[in-house]
């Protein structure tokens, strides 16, 4: 909608919700960056590599639907990528590997006239398109690694995980110029996997999309549910996630020490029970996160929910400015959210005035109308009695 017919603003879902699609990737750009990669993938296809059958495929937030744009609109949209090529590491080395995709996205850019020459990262080659386009794609080069994943996870004892074909299938062998087999013929690659925590996250809120998904059929949006696109649907998981995200970039600005999204992703599933509504949403994950923190000794474990042998966490002891940043940060949104949530929805919290631009944040403050006092009880009322009734016991909202 236009500014001229974009509803007032009269409740803090309201509110929440205007802020996390204003700072959410416009759906133009998501299509572009799709097609964009799209024809990345299409290159490859008909490429040298092609006998590998080549597949480019979206890994990270732009899987998950959780992206949020830079701080600074001048900044680009991150858009994370996986090049699975069918072959095995018999094949390649990790080397060889990243050579290879990376000579193919070269030509790429070449036959593309694109001004930026592919970079080459620790993992990742990275596709820096036009200031227009207002993004850019980190590739990572990858290899199919159910088999020594499944092996891997059953010697480790770990049989629940290997028996979850749907998710191990997926796993996948990664390059790393860091890694001490980097450019010998090895079985041991650095693995991920990140299709199958992407069906791990979505189980957190399948539920939730379904019934959202209804609704725009319902609305005679769309035919059926199977002709809902993900990206044109947020979960209140994944609107929450992108809140938490902009709070945390909006304290640390880019520094080492703020919690890695991955960290904030994994404890916010955890944690969120399938509310409807995104205040709510954001009261149950706030208030529980730290209780999906293991002590494992004098360790800290974020346990990545599809590896149960990686801890998210692990960078903590070495650095425990990092584990204490995430801590300082939870308590702050914690404070913040919590004081938006209790008080007049005339005052977002302060940081998301600094953690947009001007234009960004105007158009959510100018649709702010002003409720009367009684208004407001009513609605804070309302929500906090649609919060109680599911008869869990948590900690008091921080006020």
């Amino acid at each position: 909608m236009n500014k001229l017919t974009s509803p007032p603003l009269r409740t803090h879902d309201d509110v929440l919700i205007a802020l996390a699609k204003a700072i959410d990737i416009p759906d133009h750009l998501f299509e572009k960056a799709t097609s964009r990669y799209e024809a990345i993938g299409k290159h490859l296809e008909e490429s040298s590599l092609s006998q590998y059958d080549p597949k480019i495929s979206p890994q990270g937030s732009m899987l998950l639907g959780t992206v949020i744009r830079p701080l600074d609109d001048a900044e680009e949209f991150d858009i994370d990528l996986v090049c699975k090529l069918e072959a095995d590491k018999k094949t390649f080395t990790q080397q060889g590997l990243k050579a290879s995709v990376g000579e193919e996205i070269k030509a790429y850019a070449k036959a593309n006239a694109m001004q930026n020459p592919p970079e080459e990262g620790k993992r990742c080659w990275t596709l820096v398109y036009s200031k227009d386009d207002k993004f850019h794609m980190d590739i990572l080069p990858a290899l199919p690694d159910q088999s020594t994943f499944r092996t891997f996870l059953e010697n480790k004892g770990h049989w629940h995980a290997a028996s979850q074909a749907h998710v191990v299938d997926h796993a996948i062998a990664i390059t790393d110029q860091e890694d001490k087999d980097y450019e010998t013929v090895s079985e041991d690659w650095p693995v991920s996997n990140p299709k199958g925590f992407a069906i791990w996250f979505n189980s957190k809120h399948s539920q939730e999309m379904e019934r959202r998904k209804n609704l725009r059929v319902n609305e005679g949006v769309y035919m059926k549910v199977d002709d809902v696109p993900d990206h044109k649907v947020k979960t209140p998981l994944q609107r929450a996630i992108q809140l938490l995200k902009r709070h945390r970039d909006s304290m640390y600005k880019g520094s080492d020490d703020a919690p890695i999204s991955v960290i904030i992703t994994t404890l916010a599933a955890h944690s969120y029970q399938g509310e409807q509504s995104l205040s709510a949403a954001l009261k149950t994950i706030l208030m529980n996160m730290e209780q999906h923190i293991e002590n494992r000794g004098r360790e800290k474990w974020v346990q990545n929910p599809v590896n149960p042998e990686e801890n998210f966490a692990d960078k903590w002891p070495k650095h425990p400015e990092r584990e204490e940043a995430f801590y300082t940060w939870l308590a702050a949104a914690q404070r913040d959210f919590g004081r938006f949530m209790n008080g007049p929805i005339s005052s977002p919290p302060d940081l998301f005035k600094s953690a947009m631009t001007q234009t960004t944040y105007s158009k959510v403050a100018n649709r702010i109308t002003t409720v009367a006092a009684a208004a407001v009880a009513t609605s804070l009322k309302a929500e906090t009695e649609a919060y109680e009734e599911t008869g869990r016991d948590h900690q008091p909202w921080v006020s």
